[in-house]
């Protein structure tokens, strides 16, 4: 049974190298968003079930964090870039903006604005790919980083009423350029190691394509291997049927040796010496029949002695 991951769900093997990379850093945005709210939500339940303080903004974090939810179960159902467009504008919208829209009056939106907007900026990164969302992932930079621009304006328009002399007698050039720097850096920060985690997932894909071109080889050797194997065993057998046809050749010279063509060689010998000494003519008669008789024979079993010769031949050319 495959072990469940949090972090993997909607990711199948399918799916390209970055396709994988995006999809895994969104489901751990989803669910660090989900853990790192629940405290919160939870501490602070028994003022949001009093409804005659429920405003809009202080829905907020119940927002972000039901977007969190469904975004993670639509990665669940594949629809990536469906989950991807909702989590981040509903993002934007509900922590960025509908915040101030509704009346952040209180001062202290002019320090935590920016770094929601630094926040959300990091979250552009880690949700989208430069490669496959090119022109969603610029958007989205895009409207952020206006946000973190011109956070001080955007937030003086819809609250002209805050004091800000109070924490920026001076104007806000240096606390903007403060927010800027520190937004450039985690920005080149986070741009940085998802390029080298981008090289990475590179290099261990052209690392596994080798490993897989070379298995492809060595399955072939094997192949032909095998076909070599099968080969030699063939030729083994035949050359072993051989083997065993030519021993039976030789036992059967042996017969004929022993048997067939020295019987009548023999009694060819035994009639000519009876031949050589005197005899009556009845009988010497008879022995020179018998001799045609054994000669006969003797022919026979040569031309058969032939027979197996060439069949001997014949099994050498198979070989």
């Amino acid at each position: 049974m495959k072990k469940f991951n949090l972090f993997k769900v909607g990711v199948s093997d399918e799916m390209g190298s970055e396709f994988r990379r995006v999809t895994t850093l969104t489901n751990i945005v989803y669910v660090l968003i989900f853990f790192l709210l629940l405290p919160y939500l939870i501490y602070f339940l028994p003022d949001y079930l009093k409804l005659e303080n429920h405003t809009v903004r202080s829905s907020v974090p119940w927002l972000a964090w039901f977007s969190a939810i469904i975004g993670y179960l639509l990665n669940a159902m594949r629809r990536h870039l469906i989950s991807k467009v909702f989590f981040m504008t509903t993002w934007v919208l509900f922590v960025t903006i509908v915040p101030i829209v509704t009346g952040g009056n209180h001062a202290v939106v002019l320090f935590m604005h920016p770094f929601y907007c630094i926040a959300t900026s990091i979250m552009v990164h880690f949700v989208f790919s430069q490669k496959r969302e090119r022109y969603l992932y610029y958007f989205f930079v895009g409207v952020v980083w206006a946000l973190i621009i011109f956070s001080y304006e955007f937030i003086l328009y819809y609250n002209p009423d805050l004091n800000i002399t109070l924490y920026f007698p001076n104007g806000f050039f240096r606390w903007r350029m403060i927010i800027l720097i520190l937004a450039a850096f985690f920005n080149g920060s986070i741009i940085y190691l998802i390029r080298l985690n981008y090289d990475f997932y590179s290099a261990l894909r052209k690392r596994n394509e080798t490993i897989s071109e070379q298995y492809k080889a060595l399955e072939c050797q094997r192949k032909d291997l095998e076909e070599l194997k099968q080969m030699l065993e063939e030729k083994v057998t035949t050359r072993t049927q051989l083997l065993l046809e030519q021993n039976n050749q030789l036992r059967e010279y042996t017969y004929f040796n022993a048997h067939i063509l020295r019987a009548p060689v023999s009694r060819i010998r035994g009639l000519l010496y009876l031949l050589s000494v005197e005899t009556p003519p009845d009988e010497e008669k008879r022995i020179r029949a018998l001799l045609a008789e054994s000669m006969t024979e003797l022919d026979q079993a040569i031309k058969a002695i032939n027979d197996k010769l060439q069949q001997a031949e014949l099994l050498e050319d198979l070989k």
